[in-house]
């Protein structure tokens, strides 16, 4: 028999991210405050224009003559306006990166034109300290605007805390990856993919083996494992074992799983017929073969009774079906042929293996719950037709 296809249908997981967050608004306090920081970054920025005006203009009064005031001006102007334009581009989710490098290169600019006219230490400490005070500041801000905007644009990707880096550096670097690869922005989201990712890697080796399911388990199924869109299938409440994502294997050359409950009547009809076998025997004096030629002679056969094909069982195998689904119970192998067995039927492993083959492929033509009545009228017509065939 072909490798078992996969039902997928409501084990995929959506590939379409929902994670989708928002900034959160800010209240009118926290409204106050940043408003307030902002005004004092401005002053501050400010004071360092003032400041380094008069040492630029004096360090560039040889060069540029009477214009030697544009200097400091436009230096300054295009510290401002670069810093704007970088936090404007940001909000709008259109940051370019390498901007934030010119108004690094203006105030490292002021900077040395500042301290090339001082001669002592403090003066030129003090002349690198207000530029410099004015871009860390501006640089908070320009993050502080990005960090939202890629909230709200849904782009942000979570960091991983350093601690798991620390305890687990070889998972954390496979998770880091997957998350760049699988465009997984949540942090938790990842988790989640990465514990669902396990299990149904369990289940894959549980279903082909603990190697072989990288060659045995159909090409569609690893492709959706490396994807990530897989997830394990809900355990059912009522059922011993947990259900798998991936379909159960055929039962062809196995037997049961998990022993059932045989049926009282099985072992004692067996000790009847194994005492009355020895007692004919006993009484006739023949060997193993006498029976049989015993009944040659006479013309009597006992009359045999057959097992019902796979055909003869679909009808009572739909209301079983149908009967298992009522009761939340999943449809496999073991559960079908148990309730088979409570009817009094009885078949193989081999016929409950190509039955359950059958009403997974095969939509019922009568799909209603199995009752007692219902149940007795299946196994009369299916032990009628074997017998007359």
């Amino acid at each position: 028999m072909n490798a078992p296809t996969p039902n997928l249908g409501p084990d995929v997981v959506d590939t379409g991210h929902s994670d989708a967050r928002q900034a959160r608004k800010l209240t009118s306090n926290e409204f106050t405050a940043v408003a307030v920081v902002a005004a004092m970054v401005a002053v501050l920025g400010l004071l360092g224009f003032v400041n380094s005006f008069a040492a630029v203009a004096d360090a560039a009064r040889p060069s540029f003559g009477s214009f030697a005031w544009t200097v400091p001006l436009g230096i300054d102007l295009g510290i401002a306006i670069f810093a704007a334009l970088d936090i404007v581009l940001g909000r709008l989710d259109m940051r370019v990166r390498w901007l934030r490098l010119i108004p690094w290169t203006l105030t490292g600019a002021t900077v040395y034109l500042n301290v090339a006219g001082e001669s002592t230490a403090f003066g030129k400490v003090a002349h690198a300290v207000l530029p410099c005070l004015w871009v860390a500041a501006v640089e908070i801000g320009a993050h502080v605007v990005r960090v939202r905007a890629g909230i709200e644009a849904g782009t942000r990707m979570d960091g991983i805390r350093a601690s798991r880096w620390f305890l687990a550096p070889v998972r954390t670097g496979a998770l880091w990856r997957r998350m760049v690869l699988w465009e997984i922005r949540s942090y938790p989201d990842a988790l989640n993919r990465e514990r669902s990712r396990l299990l149904v890697r369990t289940d894959l080796q549980d279903t082909y083996g603990a190697v072989a399911w990288r060659w045995k388990a159909p090409r569609k199924v690893r492709a959706l494992y490396r994807l990530g869109e897989l997830a394990p299938a809900p355990t059912a409440p009522n059922a011993d074992a947990p259900s798998l994502t991936i379909a159960d294997r055929p039962a062809l050359n196995a037997g049961p799983s998990a022993p059932t409950e045989p049926d009282p009547s099985a072992p004692a009809e067996k000790t009847v017929r194994r005492t009355d076998g020895r007692t004919t025997r006993g009484r006739s004096g023949t060997k193993s073969g006498g029976r049989s030629r015993t009944g040659a002679r006479t013309g009597k056969r006992t009359p045999k009774r057959t097992v019902p094909d796979v055909d003869d069982l679909m009808p009572l195998g739909w209301r079983i079906a149908a009967d298992l689904e009522t009761r939340d119970v999943p449809l496999k192998r073991d559960s079908l042929a148990a309730e088979i067995r409570k009817t009094g039927q009885k078949v193989s492993s081999e016929r409950v293996g190509a039955l359950l083959d059958r009403l997974k492929s095969e939509a019922p033509t009568d799909p209603t719950p199995v009752n007692a009545t219902d149940t007795d009228a299946a196994v009369s017509a299916a032990a009628e037709g074997s017998d007359a065939r």
